[in-house]
C-alpha cells in the first residue's frame, strides 16, 4: 500500500466529472474512478482498528481475497458509441424474480462493527433500489428488524444465508 502522503484527494460528484473530462482532453485516462488503495487507506484511518482488521483481514492466507481483486481487474468497460439507447434494460429473471439489474446484496456478517445502522441500512438501501438482499446468519440485527426496515421503503426480494452449525442440537 502506499504511503498516504502520496495519495491524493479524489474529488467526488461534478468535480470528479470535470477532472476525467478534463484529463481526456490531455490524453490523460484514470485507471480506475476510485483507486481501491486510496478506499483501504481512508477506511484504515476512519475505522477502530478492530473494525478494519475484520473487513480487511480476509480469512487463512487471503488467497480468496486476493482471486477476488484479480478477477475485477479482468473486467472491462468497453464504450460503444452511436448506439440507440432510448429504451436501456438490465434487468434479468432470476429465481423466479424480475430484478431492476443482475445485482444484489450480498450476506456480510457483523456489519454492526463498521456502522450502527448495520443490516437495517443496507436491506434499505437494497429495497430503495429494488435489489434482493441477503441477510447474513451472521447478521447484527434480527430477520424481523430487517424485514421490517426493507419493507417501509419498497418491495425487494429478501434472502438469507444459512450457514448450518455444526452442533446438531
Amino acid at each position: 500500500m502506499k504511503d498516504s502522503k502520496q495519495l491524493q484527494v479524489i474529488p467526488t460528484g461534478p468535480e470528479r466529472e470535470l477532472q476525467i473530462y478534463t484529463q481526456g482532453l490531455t490524453g490523460g485516462k484514470p485507471a480506475v474512478p476510485v483507486p481501491l488503495d486510496l478506499l483501504e487507506q481512508r477506511a484504515k484511518e476512519i475505522l477502530a482498528p478492530r473494525a478494519y482488521d475484520y473487513v480487511a483481514g480476509g480469512a487463512g492466507g487471503e488467497d480468496t481475497m486476493r482471486a477476488n481483486r484479480d478477477a475485477f481487474y479482468r473486467w472491462r468497460i468497453v464504450p460503444r458509441m452511436l448506439r440507440d439507447v432510448a429504451k436501456r434494460d438490465l434487468s434479468v429473471e432470476l429465481l423466479g424474480a424480475r430484478l431492476p439489474a443482475p445485482i444484489l446484496l450480498g450476506p456480510v456478517g457483523v456489519q454492526e462493527i463498521i456502522h450502527a445502522d448495520a443490516d437495517v441500512a443496507s436491506a434499505r438501501a437494497a429495497s430503495s433500489l429494488g435489489l434482493p438482499f441477503v441477510l447474513s446468519t451472521m447478521a447484527s440485527r434480527t430477520i424481523e428488524e430487517v424485514a421490517a426496515s426493507a419493507a417501509k421503503v419498497a418491495e425487494s426480494p429478501r434472502w438469507f444465508q444459512l450457514y448450518w452449525g455444526k452442533n446438531p442440537r
